[in-house]
């Protein structure tokens, strides 16, 4: 399979919106990557340049090394899936994956196999002679992915494709989309502004924001290590408080009344310095207290002092927002831990200073 680079793109459209910015990316060969980031971001604008739909102002597309911008989108050896299935109304589901084949003269009995072979790995074996009215919105994206990859592509190349589905038939397809990834192995670029789906299909995640890339990685470590804030705030929940460096020697920031250690791999603040705490809702404990005296540690296993604010019920976990020395918290408990807890109540707030990260102030 194909290995992708991106390299310097830069797209501006009318009016001076600059979509791209001297964007950068790799992508291996059979690597899962998704372009994660809000509306407006030039994620799409990106995967549009690398399918040939888009000329970038600057910049190179390499496909295994070669510049391909030369080349126009049918020559680029990419499947292509798109939010809104652009199937052929008038064409039956084994007909829509057929048609790629057909437009590149392969034989009907080729054409028939090849269809069949991949309506099956879609789950639609029982679906090939419908229509496109005929079928539900999940099956319609089936046919759409099955027909983007009839032609075997270098590539794959997915733009919102499940963003127009309710949320149970996104989580099934997700899954789907990437265990066929799998069994392929087929290079894959994935465009989508959902934290979760990100998060749960890629081999890694490039978070975008105004045409650049902020960080990529992992999805583990773009969730658990943000190297920047808008990647902190923007993948998943956090808590962010503002804070002032104690001492850069050893790792220390107040926070609003209490004085924190920051087990950090990184600590390059000066003594004195503002900085921004981040810390996820589930690295923050709750212990109901019977006197409201949660005790006087830092965050430690003594815990602090807090009330709850509010107390809202999300399935598996509950979300609870506190007050404390650090100020307003929210934190992510098991909903039968929850059970004990009402509005008003004192608790012990507990900190996991290990999974703080400390970020220079914007």
């Amino acid at each position: 399979m194909a290995r992708i680079e991106l390299r310097g793109l830069r797209k501006q459209f009318g009016g001076g919106v600059v979509a791209l910015d001297r964007l950068d990316l790799d992508v291996a060969s059979g690597e899962f990557v998704s372009l994660l980031g809000p509306s407006g971001c030039g994620k799409t604008t990106a995967l549009r340049i690398v399918a040939g739909f888009e000329l970038p102002d600057e910049g190179e597309v390499l496909v295994d090394g070669a510049d391909v911008l030369h080349l126009p989108a049918s020559r680029r050896n990419m499947g292509m899936v798109f939010q809104s299935y652009s199937l052929f109304p008038n064409m039956s589901a084994k007909s829509n994956v057929e048609y790629p084949l057909r437009i590149r003269r392969q034989p009907r009995a080729e054409r028939d196999r090849r269809a069949r072979e991949l309506l099956g790995l879609v789950g639609l074996a029982k679906q090939v002679d419908r229509y496109p009215h005929q079928l539900s919105g999940g099956q319609q994206q089936r046919v759409a992915l099955a027909r983007a990859l009839a032609h075997e592509p270098g590539v794959l190349l997915l733009d919102e494709p499940l963003s127009a589905l309710d949320a149970k038939v996104r989580v099934q397809l997700r899954e789907e989309v990437r265990r066929i990834q799998l069994e392929l192995g087929i290079t894959t670029l994935y465009v989508t502004h959902d934290q979760e789906e990100a998060l749960s299909i890629s081999d890694r995640v490039a978070v975008m924001s105004e045409g650049r890339v902020e960080q990529v990685g992992t999805p583990a470590e773009v969730y658990a290590r943000p190297r920047t804030a808008f990647v902190a705030s923007f993948v998943g929940t956090v808590n962010r408080l503002e804070a002032r460096v104690v001492s850069s020697v050893e790792r220390t920031v107040r926070c609003g009344e209490v004085v924190l250690t920051v087990a950090a791999d990184v600590f390059d603040h000066s003594d004195g310095s503002s900085v921004a705490l981040y810390l996820r809702p589930e690295d923050v404990g709750l212990r109901p207290t019977l006197n409201g005296d949660g005790g006087g540690g830092g965050g430690g296993d003594n815990g602090l002092p807090g009330r709850v604010r509010s107390v809202t019920f999300l399935g598996p976990v509950t979300r609870v927002g506190v007050d404390c020395g650090l100020g307003a918290l929210v934190a992510d408990v098991s909903s039968e831990t929850a059970l004990g807890l009402s509005l008003d109540q004192p608790v012990s707030v507990v900190v996991d200073s290990a999974r703080l990260r400390t970020l220079a102030a914007s």
